[in-house]
């Protein structure tokens, strides 16, 4: 919230390029754990404390440009001038509404909208051929791990979006009586949208203490960023951008503790530390993917499977060959097959055709996961 509040106003100067602290972040997690809860308690007070038109629940690409067309907003640059500048702020409780299909296209438009640009031209439905003018992104959204493992494509991972993403993961946690009443505190719930509007108008450069800056040159440009995230995934695109998660969370460290627009050493460590608290539990966030997506995949082969089999057909070979492809590594699809087989919830019909692939009927139930 407090990145999206600020909006193009504070920037720093980093590579020689203007950074903002917008955001894509992403709380990966099961069903109950409490994702939607946390979008909804932060629209009610982002709406409240910032005249922000958000983003639909749910958006293709082109239904994503004509909404930022029409999503104009006055908002200030960092030197006090005003500017105009189309909008895109997402709070959502579910990354599939604003990515609702592995369309790569669209997941290049959102790369490009992270990046600030000056302009964006586009081709809509609604409005024919628009420009963009310095449009801003901004998301915070939920998703489960199969969702990314059965619909986020393998490349989206190298390609831009995924590493452009801090995600925050959390297991379902204990059950709690529903007939305990939450309290909500009012008193916090009014300081934090007197602070969010406060912080709203604020604008200028941000600067960095040398103290801060002694510890950037250690930590990222000596020492590399240690610890290094190893997971393939991650380093396909992930940990090229570690640096730039820093410097967003070193900007809104400061913004969080007062109104000097300092980035001192203090928020400096707390940045490093919240990167490497999101950093410690992205790790689980792949286990869960490849144990729920496998399982999602292996349900979506047998029902289709079994839709056929009703029908009076059977099911060819190369048809849940292509589907397994397309959600796990191309080392376990043969095995994946072969165990279907073996537990008897696919029954071998006919002979082998002329391409070398077999014909399936459904068998038994087989208890997945």
């Amino acid at each position: 919230m407090l990145g999206t509040a600020v909006g193009r106003a504070i920037a720093m100067q980093a590579h020689g390029n203007t950074l903002c602290p917008n955001m894509f972040i992403g709380m990966v997690g099961g069903p109950g754990t409490g994702k939607s809860q946390t979008v909804r308690a932060m629209r009610s007070i982002f709406i409240k404390a910032h005249n922000a038109v958000l983003m639909p629940a749910s958006v293709t690409r082109a239904a994503l440009e004509d909404y930022m067309f029409d999503n104009l907003a006055s908002r200030f640059a960092p030197d006090g001038t005003q500017i105009l500048t189309n909008e895109c702020i997402a709070l959502t409780e579910e990354m599939q509404g604003i990515l609702p299909d592995q369309d790569l296209s669209h997941l290049t438009l959102y790369n490009i909208l992270y990046d600030l640009p000056s302009n964006h031209k586009a081709r809509t439905r609604t409005n024919g051929e628009v420009k963009l003018e310095l449009p801003y992104c901004s998301i915070f959204t939920g998703a489960q791990p199969a969702y990314l493992a059965t619909v986020m494509p393998e490349n989206a991972w190298g390609m831009g979006f995924m590493s452009r993403m801090l995600m925050a993961f959390d297991v379902k946690g204990a059950r709690k009586s529903a007939f305990v009443d939450s309290v909500v505190d009012h008193e916090l719930q009014a300081a934090l949208i007197h602070d969010l509007r406060q912080i709203s108008q604020l604008k200028g450069w941000m600067k960095w203490d040398q103290d801060a800056m002694d510890l950037y040159e250690q930590w990222w440009v000596k020492e590399g960023g240690p610890p290094v995230p190893t997971q393939k995934r991650l380093i396909m695109g992930y940990n090229a951008r570690r640096e730039i998660h820093f410097f967003k969370l070193a900007m809104m460290m400061s913004l969080s503790r007062g109104n000097d627009l300092r980035v001192t050493f203090d928020d400096a460590v707390r940045a490093i530390t919240t990167l490497l608290d999101f950093e410690a539990v992205m790790k689980h966030i792949f286990t869960e993917m490849s144990t729920t997506g496998a399982t999602v995949a292996l349900q979506d082969i047998l029902d289709i499977v079994r839709a056929n089999s009703a029908a009076g057909k059977l099911t060819d070979e190369s048809m849940i060959i292509t589907l397994l492809m397309q959600r796990l590594p191309q080392s376990q699809v043969h095995s994946t097959v072969e165990n279907l087989i073996a537990s008897k919830a696919l029954l071998v019909k006919g002979g082998i055709d002329a391409r070398g692939f077999r014909k399936f009927d459904a068998g038994v139930d087989v208890p997945l996961g």
